[in-house]
């Protein structure tokens, strides 16, 4: 048992509405668990969307250097934004762990961490870190001021901010279960919609109308489908997949394409590798980062911080 942690000081922040029931019964678990453990931690419950900023925010400015968050992917991207929103040198150093209770929980699927609670004194005192990328959306908000999102799974516009929003509607009655995202997909494809879009990565440039832009971080998304299937979150780079508009015919082979992680091969799927993407249009499309719904309109730039924060990982 590696002996460091214990004196170590853990800010853990916990969103009490993520996973419903479930999290509700397990959290007093996961408390006593630290507490027998020896953990030196302060918790914190979120009260309202965006409170996970504030609490992450609040806590690297106080000296927390070890953040663990018990929630899903919109919780880990508000502590992201918190942290690196906060007023403090050296964002990079701060350490992560996430024992997922969401609706998609991408990122842990991605690095196969699971909501075994049990394991999480030893997935701590193990001390498995990698140091991962994160993204930066910048846009400008409803006043026409510049705004910056980070993300640290993935991002997206068009027909992947509609699945999002049907998604956040959704769960408010059905509960947040990875098959809410299925449905929400089937539901939007109802509402499927192009726009004319110019999206300048490095030196290539795609001019034309499009139904969705992926950007990923790591390969998952909407609970497990793979719209950047190249995607690695410790590579510096973003994996952009953009897809034209479909023939009804054409519909259930791109599904088969998601589901099994073969998009960029098909012929309605532009891909890119790249470091900064531009994606410029006149519409108002939905933006999503990390399954977070953001108010935004065009031009959006997104680029990659390479070895942003460390992740402790199973």
């Amino acid at each position: 048992m590696n002996s460091d942690i214990r004196g170590e000081l853990w800010g853990v922040i916990v969103n009490p509405y993520s996973g419903k029931r479930q999290l509700s019964k397990d959290w007093i678990k996961i408390y006593r668990l630290l507490k027998k453990a020896d953990i030196r931690f302060n918790e914190q419950l979120t009260a309202y969307p965006g409170h996970a900023i504030e609490i992450a925010r609040t806590m690297v400015e106080h000296g927390y250097k070890h953040l663990l968050v018990v929630g899903g992917d919109g919780t880990l991207n508000e502590v992201v934004n918190g942290i690196y929103t906060a007023d403090t040198e050296n964002k990079s150093s701060v350490t992560l762990a996430l024992v997922p209770y969401g609706t998609g929980n991408d990122w842990a699927r991605y690095w196969k961490i699971t909501r075994n609670y049990r394991q999480l004194a030893r997935h701590l005192f193990q001390r498995k870190n990698v140091v991962v990328d994160i993204g930066k959306m910048t846009y400008l908000n409803t006043d026409n001021k510049i705004e910056n999102r980070y993300f640290i799974n993935g991002a997206g516009m068009g027909f992947d901010g509609l699945v999002v929003k049907i998604t956040n509607h959704i769960k408010q009655f059905l509960g947040g279960s990875s098959w809410v995202y299925s449905l929400s997909v089937f539901l939007a494809l109802f509402r499927l919609k192009s726009y004319p879009m110019r999206l300048i990565a490095d030196d290539q440039t795609l001019d034309n109308k499009i139904v969705t832009v992926a950007i990923g971080n790591t390969c998952y998304s909407g609970g497990g489908l793979k719209q950047a299937p190249e995607a690695i979150p410790t590579d510096g780079l973003l994996h952009v997949t953009a897809i034209e508009p479909l023939k009804i015919t054409e519909i259930a082979s791109v599904l088969k394409c998601l589901f099994e992680g073969r998009i960029t091969e098909h012929k309605r799927a532009h891909s890119f590798i790249t470091k900064r993407l531009v994606v410029e249009t006149t519409s108002k499309i939905y933006a999503e980062t990390d399954g977070v719904l953001i108010d935004a309109k065009a031009p959006y730039t997104i680029e990659i911080i390479p070895q942003a924060l460390n992740m402790l990982i199973p």
